[in-house]
């Protein structure tokens, strides 16, 4: 399964990196074919074709997001992942309302 179209995702791809890239111990690499950020070595985010998986998101803040976008689970194959949420997004414009979850899941990926 293709999860991460550098074709369609470009876009989102670079508008990320420009809010992600400056945070201290940042790194990319790939992850399931996706662009993947880690802090620090630790995964606590990467993208989809049309949108961001974020790897460390409370209960909470998973239901302040699907408030406000379509999300779901992620699934590698059959497995889901139980803490790492897909946010779609329809438009990367709709990326700077998400970063603050964003922010929250490198912070969390540094203190542990």
């Amino acid at each position: 399964m293709e999860y991460y179209s550098e074709d369609e995702g470009k876009e989102l791809r670079e508008a990320f990196g420009e809010q992600t890239l400056h945070w201290p111990m940042v790194t990319v690499r790939r992850m399931y074919g996706c662009p993947a950020y880690l802090a620090d070595g630790k995964l606590f985010a990467f993208l989809v074709t049309d949108g961001v998986v974020i790897a460390q998101i409370r209960k909470q803040d998973r239901e302040t997001a699907a408030s406000a976008f379509t999300t779901a689970p992620f699934k590698a194959g059959e497995r889901e992942i139980e803490r790492w949420v897909i946010i779609t997004l329809e438009d990367v414009k709709q990326l700077s309302r998400l970063m603050k979850l964003v922010r929250k899941s490198y912070e969390s990926v540094l203190q542990n």
